[in-house]
This record gives C-alpha cells, sequence and structure tokens, in this order.
C-alpha cells in the first residue's frame, strides 16, 4: 500500500489517497499496511510523500484526536512566542522554518554599566511548530516553536522582562542552525 499524492500531517486518509501495489516479498517491510480497510478514517501522524510505503508508524487512529504536540520532539516542549507581525518578519514565517529569538529589554534605551546594550539572541535556530493567526481578520500573533524545558523556562522569563523578536533563518542554514543556543541577559 502506498501513498498516491502527498499526506500531510493529521490528514484524515480516504480510499483515494492510497493504492494497492505489488512489491517483491524481500522488499515488503513489516509493518506495511496490507489492506485499504485498515487505514479508513485513519489520520496520518507525519508527513508521506507520493508512492511511499504506507506503514503502522505512520497512521494514528480516528479515535485519537490529533495535535500539534505530535510534532514536538520528546525531549522538547512547545511554547508560544507571542509577537506583533513588525517583530516578527512582517508575519511571512510558516510552519518547518527556522527562526532566532532576540530579547530586548523593557525600556532599554541607555547603556547600562558593563556595555550591555539591552538586546540579546538568546535562541538560535529554533523549529516553528505552528503560526498563530486571528481566526477573523488573519493577524498574525505569534509562533509555538519546540524547545527543550529549561529553554521554555528562560523564554518565559524573557517574555515577562522585554520583548521578542522573531528572526527568520535563511532557507540554506536551515539543517545547519545552532539549536538551543542561549545567552543570559547581561552575560
Amino acid at each position: 500500500m502506498v501513498a498516491v499524492r502527498d499526506l500531510d500531517p493529521y490528514q484524515m486518509i480516504s480510499v483515494s489517497d492510497v493504492k494497492v501495489v505489488e512489491f517483491p516479498l524481500k522488499s515488503v517491510h513489516a509493518q506495511s499496511i496490507q489492506s485499504v480497510k485498515d487505514i479508513l478514517g485513519q489520520y496520518a501522524v507525519s508527513r508521506v510523500f507520493a508512492g511511499q510505503m504506507l506503514l503502522n508508524r505512520h497512521l494514528i487512529s480516528s479515535k485519537v484526536q490529533p495535535g500539534i504536540s505530535m510534532e514536538i520532539p520528546l525531549e522538547a516542549r512547545g511554547i508560544f512566542i507571542p509577537a506583533e507581525a513588525s517583530r516578527a518578519v512582517g508575519g511571512l514565517i510558516n510552519p518547518g522554518d527556522r527562526v532566532d529569538l532576540i530579547w530586548s529589554l523593557k525600556g532599554a534605551s541607555s547603556y547600562p554599566e558593563g556595555g550591555f546594550a539591552g538586546s540579546r539572541t538568546v535562541v538560535l535556530g529554533a523549529r516553528v511548530i505552528q503560526v498563530i493567526r486571528d481566526k477573523p481578520s488573519g493577524e498574525f500573533k505569534g509562533v509555538i516553536i519546540a524547545a527543550l524545558p529549561q529553554t521554555c523556562e528562560r523564554l518565559a522569563y524573557y517574555l515577562e522582562t522585554g520583548s521578542i523578536y522573531v528572526a527568520l533563518v535563511p532557507w540554506g542554514m536551515q539543517d545547519s542552525a545552532t539549536i538551543e543556543a542561549e545567552v543570559w541577559p547581561g552575560k
């Protein structure tokens, strides 16, 4: 059983999304789906590409309500980073993009002792899980990123003590971005 077209995460799979194809017995994965009735009403857990063999681990039961928590690595947590479009590349951020988070101290208009200018990059290369927009207006409200629990704690502090700017990492650097790099304010 293979996908006829690309399937997105959380997409309910229908009969028209799959087809039965013949493979040499040795090339059939032990967890491959063997029957169309085994996939009806199921959801894709992750992206499945056209022509890809469907495996049990690609599916989740329709009895389980799929959500964005499925996209967060086990060691990470999801955290919402509120930001106005003017502080987040005009809101032109998409799920899957990598972003740097820049913290700016509230009311930082002078240079305190030690030369700290009031702004620091606090996270490098965080993966955007979802972009949040206001439902009626479509206005950009912020992003949900995946981060280690300790990073989430620090981000909560940063959000309470200043503003977060979301900077988009260039596409060519997406895979090589340093993830979870943090700088404490004033250090």
